[in-house]
């Protein structure tokens, strides 16, 4: 497949997939309010009020806000080096958190992606909850038109590295048995 038919394919079936639901549907509400807690603003936040509510897991939350730094810097680079600008059709009713105007990679995809691999190791019994949610969250981007197949699977791949590089390096302090 030539790079014109995969560009093509690529626009035509996230467009596709992001007029799945009707603009005033409560399922593209759902996503519209889903795609707000997968900003890194979203994480500080919650990470900061974890912080003090649960004070014996302070080491993983500090853990998991440097290693949500630290994956800012890669999704970064990318996005100011290849400058992919988001789709025109894209559904930026209640602000659907367009916080650079780059679209590849997608940063909720590289974050849900870490957190969807990182969180079920601290939290076991949350498994099926943070993929749950981690799925939503990928999903909304399609949905909300504000990203492309292709930015999604960036995010992915990017996500996926950055946990298994810092994995790999013993980075995080919460895996001593590493």
């Amino acid at each position: 497949m030539s790079l014109k038919k995969l560009i093509a394919f690529d626009y035509t079936y996230s467009k596709k997939i992001s007029q799945i639901f009707d603009l005033n549907s409560k399922i593209r509400l759902f996503f519209q309010l889903a795609t707000h807690t997968g900003t890194s603003v979203s994480w500080s936040i919650g990470l900061f009020i974890a912080y003090f509510i649960f004070p014996q897991q302070r080491l993983e939350i500090i853990s998991i806000f440097i290693f949500m730094i630290i994956m800012l810097i890669p999704v970064f680079i990318i996005k100011q080096t290849v400058r992919r600008p988001r789709p025109e059709y894209k559904d930026l009713r209640l602000g659907s958190v367009l916080l650079d105007e780059w679209s590849f990679p997608s940063g909720h995809a590289t974050r849900a992606t870490y957190i969807m691999l990182l969180l079920p190791i601290i939290t076991p019994t949350l498994t099926i909850f943070w993929i749950a949610w981690g799925f939503c969250m990928i999903i909304s981007r399609l949905i909300l038109g504000v990203h492309y197949i292709s930015d999604i699977i960036a995010g992915i791949l990017t996500g996926s590295l950055g946990f298994f590089i810092l994995m790999k390096l013993k980075y995080l302090p919460i895996f001593p048995f590493l």
